[in-house]
């Protein structure tokens, strides 16, 4: 399982996450638990050696004695024990959960080309799979491991000196078995490393049809086209390839644990001899024959649990590596290292622009020479598939050229700090997504100033969703789908359309205006309304209107 960082590396970044998350306190929880968890091993071993030899004896008073110790030792650790562990287990997940914010935020500047590419999307699942996936796997289960890891060490330290007194033998049988079932669970752990990749794109494939099977934007076709068996059939099929080799995955790892069964009869079955021989030569009490069976057969679990947690954290933070690698790799996650130009005006030139998709040999345009004055307005019209679409995508910024130059006031695109510069862009894009939240909220976001609510509303005024808004109980604080709010709205195609253009209205400071197919779903009404009022939608904004209607 080799990885680009080491495993201190990985540890830093655990430390480091728990400090950014306020979460120091952990790092007490760790010691209580440990010491807890790890004393009331040996007590719950040690302590009926001397309950049992009083009741041979029948020493009433010390049995008493002995039995009050051991029960109230018990309840305390158990109790230290318990609190500690959930306290842990509820911030754990907390601590994974900042891990997931950040994951967010880095990937917002995902360069876009990536997020078409399919094996990126592999690489992200991984990613996204080793920081937030199951509670016991990857960032998490790091966590987890480490924590179960140091009450064993304590145990097998407390036993060891209680079982070495007796017969050391036993304690270099069980040490030197560990090892090598450690040995063999390495193996099986790189195994399943080895394919992660592989699994998870099965993952990912099988789910794709899962989750559009029940995502209601897709209802309406998969009814009416009567595609429910082909859906079935594609997830049966997808779900089969997925989970043929989780078994085969699962098979492999009982099999690397096979070897440890026999380990565990071995020390045992030596443990019991010795014992036998050593309690009818009389150098043990029976209470003793008990508390060395215990022992042996604790200290043996705890240098397998042991082994079997080194040997997870390595396959945790083998996950939690990669995932670090993937938000440190700047080809996926560029610096915006661009420079900030003049942008109160905007004009375009495009100097023989070729553009072709990544890992496609098709120029999707090819040797485009276009200039667009500041406060110029122009409507560009091409058949479906002209690659209209690409045009804006290039002109915002989300691909570069593969060929050519575009120049912003005479700059190089590629140069220029993309953020700043989409500041001053609005586009209205062809296909309209509408967030799972308020109408307002759609707009102007979380932003609760008064005067943002004013501009959002003339904006929905300009738009011709304003009446619309105005009509529901709650007005433009009405949520908008039903995945939050059962009481939500769904949106029309048309009023969706709109909603679009009320965003790009909103951001007043922009002076570089893309519309593409901008009234593709209004109707003739609303589409008259829309270019009657085009001049004061774009005021004196440089705008693109991008359409396959010469109407436009």
């Amino acid at each position: 399982m080799e990885t680009k960082h080491s495993l201190w590396e990985v540890l830093k970044f655990h430390i480091k996450g728990i400090k950014e998350s306020n979460k120091s306190f952990i790092f007490y929880i760790f010691i209580i638990y440990a010491f807890s968890t790890g004393i009331l091993n040996v007590v719950t071993v040690l302590f009926p050696r001397f309950i049992i030899d009083a009741i041979v004896i029948q020493n009433r008073d010390n049995l008493i004695l002995w039995i009050s110790i051991y029960g109230s030792s018990i309840l305390v650790l158990m109790l230290l024990s318990t609190i500690s562990q959930n306290i842990f287990s509820g911030n754990a997940m907390a601590i994974k959960f900042l891990q997931a914010r950040i994951f967010f935020k880095k990937y917002r500047h995902v360069s876009y080309r990536y997020l078409e590419d399919p094996t990126f999307q592999a690489k992200r699942s991984t990613a996204l799979w080793a920081a937030l996936g199951n509670n016991d796997m990857g960032y998490e289960g790091t966590l987890r491991s480490l924590f179960k890891l140091f009450p064993q060490i304590l145990t097998v330290i407390g036993l060891t000196i209680l079982l070495g007194l007796f017969r050391p033998i036993i304690v270099i049988v069980a040490l030197l078995l560990s090892l090598l079932q450690y040995q063999f669970d390495l193996k099986g752990k790189k195994y399943k490393f080895d394919h992660r990749d592989e699994l998870h794109e099965r993952e990912r494939k099988a789910n794709y049809f899962f989750r559009t099977g029940h995502d209601f934007s897709f209802g309406k076709d998969i009814r009416i086209n009567q595609i429910q068996q082909q859906f079935l059939k594609n997830h049966k099929q997808k779900s089969n390839v997925f989970t043929s080799l989780y078994k085969k995955l699962n098979v492999m790892g009982f099999r690397f644990s096979i070897p440890g069964m026999f380990f565990i009869a071995i020390t045992n079955g030596l443990t019991y001899f010795l014992t036998a021989n050593a309690y009818f030569s009389g150098e043990i009490s029976i209470g003793e024959v008990s508390s060395t069976i215990w022992a042996t057969l604790a200290i043996t679990l705890g240098l397998q649990r042991m082994f079997a947690e080194i040997a997870k954290i390595k396959e945790d933070t083998s996950y939690t590596s990669e995932y670090m690698a993937f938000l440190e790799n700047d080809e996926y996650f560029p610096k915006q290292e661009g420079t900030e130009i003049e942008l109160d005006t905007i004009a375009i030139e495009l100097v023989n622009v070729s553009f072709k998709y990544p890992n496609s040999d098709t120029y999707v345009l090819k040797n485009i020479n276009l200039k667009i004055n500041a406060g110029d307005r122009l409507a560009l019209v091409g058949i479906n598939g002209s690659g209209k679409t690409t045009l804006v995508k290039l002109l915002s910024g989300f691909y570069e050229p593969t060929e050519g130059t575009i120049l912003i006031n005479g700059v190089d695109i590629k140069t220029i700090d993309l953020e700043y510069y989409r500041n001053r862009l609005a586009v209205i894009f062809q296909e309209v997504l509408v967030y799972a939240a308020s109408i307002l909220e759609n707009i102007v976001g979380l932003n609760k100033d008064p005067i943002e609510h004013e501009k959002a509303m003339s904006a929905l005024k300009l738009a011709g969703l304003y009446e619309k808004t105005k009509s529901f109980p709650k007005e433009e604080h009405q949520e908008l789908l039903k995945v939050i709010d059962p009481s939500g709205t769904d949106f029309s195609g048309g009023e969706k359309q709109k909603l679009s253009i009320a965003r790009a209205l909103y951001k007043e400071n922009t002076t570089l205006i893309i519309l593409d197919e901008p009234t593709a779903s209004l109707d003739a009404i609303a589409e008259k309304e829309i270019y009657d009022n085009f001049k004061t939608l774009i005021k004196n904004r440089t705008a693109l209107i991008i359409s396959h209607l010469l109407a436009s």
